[in-house]
């Protein structure tokens, strides 16, 4: 048999992962090398169009599976290019491999497209190594390991050409993985690979005591889920029904308890909307919370604080009274059995609920396609078991507040980096890996035009995806904050795009509605047939910064 080569060695340690595809655009270097040695061991190569695209599909798979997703790109300006995409994996908290060009160490005198991927990625990854010849799949396996522990995020690769050809070696990583390489027990990213020890990690007994007394004590708690819930929904929703409790969750934890769950409140952003439940709690109890979720407000809060998390070292708006560190799982177990106050009431926490509802669902525009009436006729349209996409922008508060999700990844967003251009690359990724679940995509026109290429990448693939663009020729919620400055209106309308004769001419159906019976034909009719569908919704603004107002202030 041929010697391994390195390039066989990264394949070797994603496909023991379980990675199935690779995305990217690949220059000419060490990127061909790897997709070819992929494809030999039945590693799809899905090209995008720019490479933060390409970024933002991997990171969706990799949200969707909780196996690392994969990227190649060429040195320079294509590493360069896909930062935005790296960016979200490491702020989002999804699992990123990056595998990017370089030119060889003999080359070292070359300055042409010559760009410090080390340096430029500092930022924006968890650790980064040169492979070299010798190294071998352990090296890599040692970096998945790395993006994968919480917080899960980005990792880096740099190969060269030269050295993707070179042999690769079999011994233990430099970090000091176990030596056999290829071991099932070392190799397989299974969930437990990920929670920690329980004579090393596990809270103490005195700090579970310290929980279990402030949980005693009160009468009105109130749990604030954030994206670590997403891997332990199942304690969560357990322990909300004990304690007959309000939940809020973040944007990257909705459906970690259903929206239709009358526990469930609605969203938590840091915001005013969900004060006037959590002002009344006299605990919180934050369930994976992520401080990198919340807009920049102080805590508004004066109750104790209860955190049960996967990591230390967050930073936090304000420091919790006491935290239990370690599987999320075993900090809800801890707490059973503690507090049966029941201080809420049903029609207490049903008034909350509607009230939060309605600070979005009365904006309403009456005779014109609006934020509130595009996710309302989307919903009646979309067929059953829909995967959404959001991406950011003015539109998201109402898609984030109506849409009703009823498990983790039921809605894909960017949160702790907020990007634009998020929702149609992640809805492609999310279609590919699981192509027997339609996917909606929600992108204002500011967001498509930033990846508007990747409908030609739909559209080669055959994704099952109804893309709805709200367009209404403005970067609107940056216009808002414009107004409410009370500067002149400058750099933020556009004229209107016809998106629909852009979506045909990539090979997509596509559509175009003004109201909100054209526009939920449309959709029915988007995914009456496979392929990627484009519904064009000429909507309204007005009401736009009154959403604003009524979830953030």
């Amino acid at each position: 048999m041929p010697a391994m080569t390195v390039a066989d060695a990264v394949i070797e340690a994603l496909v023991q992962a379980g990675v199935r595809r690779i995305f990217g655009i690949p220059g000419g270097g060490s990127s061909l090398d790897i997709i070819e040695a992929g494809a030999k061991r039945g590693i799809d190569f899905v090209l995008a169009r720019t490479e933060t695209s390409a970024a933002l599909m991997a990171a969706a798979t990799a949200e969707i599976t909780g196996i690392p997703g994969v990227i190649v790109t060429g040195l320079g300006p294509g590493a360069a290019n896909a930062t935005n995409g790296i960016a979200y994996a490491q702020l989002d908290r999804a699992p990123l491999l990056v595998i990017a060009d370089r030119f060889d160490d003999a080359e070292s005198y070359v300055s042409h497209q010559a760009v410090d991927h080390g340096k430029l990625f500092a930022e924006v990854v968890k650790g980064s190594r040169v492979l070299r010849s010798g190294d071998g799949p352990a090296d890599v396996t040692a970096l998945l390991r790395l993006a994968l522990a919480h917080p899960q995020g980005a990792v880096h690769i740099d190969l060269s050409s030269k050295q993707a050809g070179a042999p690769a070696g079999l011994r233990a990583a430099r970090t000091g993985a176990a030596p056999d390489a290829f071991s099932e027990a070392d190799n397989v990213f299974s969930e437990i690979d990920n929670v920690f020890s329980e004579i090393d990690n596990v809270f103490s007994e005195i700090d579970s005591g310290a929980a279990r007394a402030l949980l005693a004590a009160a009468r009105k708690p109130a749990i604030l889920a954030g994206l670590q819930a997403r891997h332990a929904s199942e304690p969560l929703r357990a322990l909300a029904a004990e304690l007959a409790c309000p939940v809020f969750t973040t944007f990257k934890a909705k459906g970690a308890l259903p929206d239709d769950d009358p526990l469930c409140i609605g969203l938590t952003t840091g915001g005013t909307a969900e004060a006037p439940c959590l002002g009344d709690a006299d605990l919180l109890i934050l369930y994976g919370f992520d401080p990198v979720e919340l807009i920049p407000q102080p805590w508004k809060y004066g109750a104790p604080i209860v955190e049960l998390g996967l990591v230390r070292g967050l930073a936090h708006y304000r420091a919790p009274d006491v935290s239990l560190i370690g599987p999320l799982a075993a900090g809800a177990a801890a707490l059973r059995g503690t507090n049966r106050a029941g201080g809420w009431n049903v029609a207490e926490l049903g008034t909350h609920k509607a009230n939060l509802r309605a600070r979005i669902a009365r904006h309403v525009t009456p005779g014109a396609l609006g934020a509130v009436e595009v996710v309302e006729a989307a919903a009646r349209a979309a067929p059953e078991g829909v995967r959404v996409t959001v991406d950011a922008g003015a539109h998201m508060f109402a898609v984030m507040s109506l849409w009703r999700a009823r498990a983790v990844n039921d809605v894909i967003i960017s949160d702790g980096l907020s990007t634009m251009g998020l929702a149609l690359p992640a809805a492609i990724g999310a279609a590919l890996e699981t192509p027997e679940r339609p996917v909606m995509c929600f992108t204002g026109d500011g967001g498509l035009m930033m990846c508007l290429g990747e409908l030609a990448t739909a559209a080669e693939n055959g994704c099952n995806i109804a893309v709805v663009v709200l367009n209404d020729a403005a970067l609107s919620l940056i216009d808002v904050k414009q107004q409410k400055r009370g500067l002149p209106t400058r750099g933020v309308r556009y004229p209107r795009t016809d998106f629909a004769l852009l979506a045909r001419g990539m090979g997509c159906r596509a559509f175009t509605a003004r109201d909100a019976p054209e526009l939920e034909a449309a959709i029915k009719a988007g995914f009456a047939a496979p392929g990627p569908a484009l519904i064009d919704a000429h909507v309204d603004p007005a009401k736009y910064s009154a959403q604003v107002d009524a979830l953030r202030a």
